[in-house]
């Protein structure tokens, strides 16, 4: 069992600005499935929630002394997205496995998409749209690799 100082902290602040940054995140990559094809929008959706909110949560969770106030993983969720220091409890290499697959299906799967529909036709919408995308994960990944 870990001491206290190894234990997370979940303030309020963490937990809104975290999953907040989830939320967005998810909803950039929506709506760019969304303007290609409104079916690959709810698929992208439904898989994304899926992926985030109960397999990835659910594999930090395990260990529930980890966090000093039970959370149910959203503390260790919003410290994954928005590239805080280490997790208690998870190693290093499954940590950096989850930030992989985060940044692969919430930022390349979806700009790509957005660069290709860009490609065909040149629309001010997707490319504020690809801008956003790119921005925030532009900054997530700044954060975590700033930490490591």
């Amino acid at each position: 069992m870990p001491s206290d100082e190894e234990k997370i902290e979940a303030t309020k602040s963490l937990l809104i600005f975290g999953n907040l940054t989830i939320a967005l995140w998810v909803a950039l990559g929506t709506i760019s499935f969304w303007l290609s094809n409104q079916l690959l929008g709810w698929i992208f959706l439904g898989f994304s929630a899926f992926s985030i909110l109960v397999v990835l949560r659910r594999q930090m969770c395990n260990p529930c002394y980890y966090c000093k106030s039970c959370t149910k993983g959203f503390a260790k969720l919003s410290r994954l997205f928005i590239g805080k220091s280490h997790i208690p409890g998870i190693g290093k290499g499954s940590e950096l496995g989850m930030a992989v697959f985060i940044y692969v299906i919430s930022s390349i799967i979806p700009s790509s998409l957005l660069v290709s529909s860009i490609l065909q036709e040149i629309n001010p919408v997707k490319l504020l749209l690809l801008i956003c995308l790119l921005t925030i994960s532009t900054a997530n990944g700044a954060a975590r690799i700033r930490i490591w």
